[in-house]
């Protein structure tokens, strides 16, 4: 069966600031029976929040996620996650310019209309102004 995760579910887990529900979330983790949906907007949401509340730094926040997407009762758009992880680790911009960049990349967009000058640090795609 197909559950969906809530983003403050995975922050339990990843930032281990409450133990007893990161040690529950590990054992949901364990059951086999069930896929674990973790959409593109909830990722979103944990980079926000690890970022901004318990200022963790990029490369630790890329780290648990790509761990976390590694999990095998997880299902996400891994590819494309992974890929706007890495542009947000690698470029300096925020995940949702980040994540911008990646959609662009995976659907062949070759421009994105932004008044968002960290956009121009990725290379792979244009930023154009209206």
């Amino acid at each position: 069966m197909k559950k969906l995760l809530d983003a403050n579910v995975i922050i339990r887990y990843l930032t281990q600031d409450d133990p007893h529900k990161a040690s529950r979330f590990i054992r949901l983790l364990q059951n086999n029976k069930d896929e674990y949906v973790l959409l593109d907007v909830v990722v979103a949401e944990i980079v926000w929040v690890l970022e901004s509340h318990y200022e963790i730094s990029k490369i630790e926040i890329v780290q648990k996620l790509q761990a976390l997407i590694a999990t095998a009762t997880i299902s996400s758009r891994s590819h494309l996650i992974l890929l706007a992880l890495g542009y947000f680790k690698n470029h300096s911009v925020d995940y949702i310019d980040a994540y911008l960049a990646a959609v662009a990349h995976e659907e062949k967009i070759a421009e994105i209309i932004s008044y968002d000058e960290d956009l121009d640090k990725i290379k792979s795609v244009e930023r154009i102004e209206p």
